[in-house]
């Protein structure tokens, strides 16, 4: 008798050796080579695997991205409530995560990905402190899209400057930097 079950686990376990291949494959060609100028095909030859593997995973290079953003959110959303952990705290998290994950390098440097980037922090953004900002008392509904924007692109833009100086900054000081210069916004 067939175990439907042991066949769907090779099936998944299957696919996400897939996934991971190519996505280290596209990370480990972003170390020389702009994002724009990497095709699927330049993928798959690099993971080994044919362009329907690819596509049997993936929409497009772009979704190879944001599922390493979406593992990262949702790492970051089983770890922290940002209710009970504050925001110095999540920001510190950010800041040891990229210290310890060369792709975020690669992906806020180049500039085809930068507002990728900064379009993921917005979502994150508003998914963690729809509470807590839509309940501030200086939070005006119709100019949440204006705060969300704003507190994305801040955010990148530390970030990034951050990255730009070889992270010299500790982490902490840095969670607190970013804390004070958007607690205005998002408290």
């Amino acid at each position: 008798m067939l175990d439907l079950n042991v066949n769907a686990q090779r099936i998944n376990a299957g696919r996400a050796r897939s996934m991971d291949l190519i996505t280290t494959a596209l990370f480990e060609l972003l170390e020389e080579t702009p994002f724009a100028q990497i095709s699927v095909t330049d993928i798959c030859v690099k993971a080994g695997v044919a362009r329907k593997t690819f596509y049997r995973n993936f929409e497009s290079k772009i979704s190879v991205v944001e599922r390493l953003f979406d593992q990262v959110f949702f790492e970051f959303m089983q770890k922290y409530d940002f209710k009970t952990s504050g925001a110095r705290k999540i920001y510190l998290y950010w800041y040891e995560y990229i210290l310890c994950t060369r792709e975020f390098t690669l992906i806020f440097f180049d500039p085809d990905l930068y507002v990728f980037i900064t379009d993921k922090i917005r979502e994150f953004v508003e998914i963690e402190l729809s509470e807590t900002l839509h309940n501030s008392a200086s939070f005006d509904p119709m100019l949440s899209n204006y705060y969300l924007n704003f507190a994305a692109a801040g955010i990148a833009s530390i970030m990034r400057e951050w990255m730009k100086n070889d992270c010299q900054i500790p982490a902490a000081i840095m969670a607190s930097v970013t804390t004070r210069l958007l607690s205005g916004v998002l408290m």
